[in-house]
């Protein structure tokens, strides 16, 4: 059976994708992008579409638009500056390093103007990604050789990363009430899309040190324990959202995100 999101649910969606990517783009071409950076920031696709999951806390609908285009901003900065640090893109390393930084700088200032309170918003982001930084070094010099490992880094540049944006989308749409849950939520969402990252960068990017689908491949990760981590990760998804009922457009999302990985991406690295 594939499973479908509601169809309100996805022109909503889609709609919040579509207004992140106009914002995005528009900023990249007015600051020095040339057409090739413009044409990679509007090609990612969840990356502008993640906001509208993370906002869904938020019960105003112009201020959860307005915090999803601050997180989409913020968001974009930081894929621009891991592909500078991958150096995989064939893009320019300036223009890469140029507009992270002022995309970043710019999202800042619109969190902080979103917030109640703006030291709420530097104090969470100088703790997680003090998190997340220590973690990249980490996972770059250390590669996973079995689950636990791998679980370990996933933690920091996965789980940390989308739970700092959960975090801050119910900080920025004063709905204080809902961090925690939010940022369970995005912690567990999180990893369920790194495991579906490293699944297709095994043959997209020829991944293979440290990669999960190698490591499930040369049989050091069996397929089971692999499934068994994506259930409780959706166990803990749904919890999160079920902890504050205005979410539960997200049970469905959950649902589909965890089945396409089970289905489709873990049977292409099961070893017989």
């Amino acid at each position: 059976m594939t499973l479908t999101l509601p169809d309100p649910y996805t022109t909503a969606m889609l709609a919040t994708e579509s207004a992140n990517r106009d914002q995005v783009t528009d900023f990249v071409a007015r600051n020095g992008g040339s057409p090739e950076l413009v044409a990679h920031t509007a090609a990612l696709r969840l990356y502008l579409r993640v906001p509208h999951f993370l906002t869904e806390w938020i019960g105003d609908p112009p201020l959860r638009a307005r915090v999803a285009r601050a997180l989409a901003l913020d968001i974009v900065a930081m894929k621009l500056l891991d592909d500078l640090m991958d150096d995989d893109t064939g893009l320019s390393r300036v223009e890469l390093a140029c507009l992270c930084l002022h995309l970043h700088l710019t999202a800042l200032r619109e969190m902080c103007a979103l917030a109640e309170d703006p030291r709420s918003v530097t104090d969470l982001l100088e703790h997680d990604f003090t998190t997340v930084c220590t973690g990249q070094i980490r996972v770059k010099s250390h590669r996973a050789r079995d689950l636990d490992g791998w679980r370990a880094g996933a933690s920091t540049y996965g789980a940390s990363f989308l739970g700092c944006y959960g975090a801050l989308a119910a900080i920025c749409g004063r709905a204080t009430g809902s961090v925690g849950p939010a940022r369970r939520f995005a912690e567990a969402f999180g990893t369920i899309i790194t495991i579906a990252d490293d699944l297709t960068d095994y043959d997209r990017n020829g991944e293979r040190a440290g990669n999960l689908g190698h490591l499930m491949r040369t049989g050091a990760v069996p397929a089971a324990e692999v499934a068994a981590l994506l259930g409780q990760l959706r166990a803990d998804a749904l919890d999160a959202v079920r902890e504050r009922p205005a979410a539960l457009g997200l049970e469905a999302v959950t649902e589909l995100y965890t089945t396409d990985v089970l289905d489709r991406l873990l049977p292409l690295h099961t070893v017989p």
